[in-house]
């Protein structure tokens, strides 16, 4: 006897969830914008399922700085999935901010 219960099962599956990043920068600056270059390539790279990236200019927004902590940029924060990270920094350290993001590292990705 079948039951219809597996195929449900099996669309139920849990999916990756998609990255929502906030990334605080310094208006234009070429460490700013080098930053969020390396964070677009990496999650274009390496999320699966996609993410959300908002910026944030310290400038512009200074009230949100405040109310997030920030106290040096570029910093990331990452909020989805949980748990909550913060990275600071020009990100770099591909398979440091990989990890931090719950990415697959391009090691892994390349075998």
């Amino acid at each position: 006897m079948s039951t219809s219960s597996e195929p449900q099962a099996r669309e139920r599956a849990p999916t990756p969830e998609r990255l929502q990043l906030t990334l605080f920068v310094s208006g234009a600056s070429p460490t700013s914008a080098r930053a969020e270059r390396r964070l677009r390539d990496m999650c274009d790279r390496h999320a699966p399922s996609g993410y959300d990236l908002s910026i944030v200019d310290i400038h512009a927004q200074r009230a949100e700085v405040v109310s997030r902590g920030v106290l040096a940029v570029p910093t990331l924060i990452k909020e989805q999935p949980l748990p909550v990270r913060f990275l600071i920094g020009d990100f770099t350290d591909e398979p440091r901010v990989l990890a931090a993001l719950g990415l697959a590292s391009a090691q892994r990705t390349e075998r």
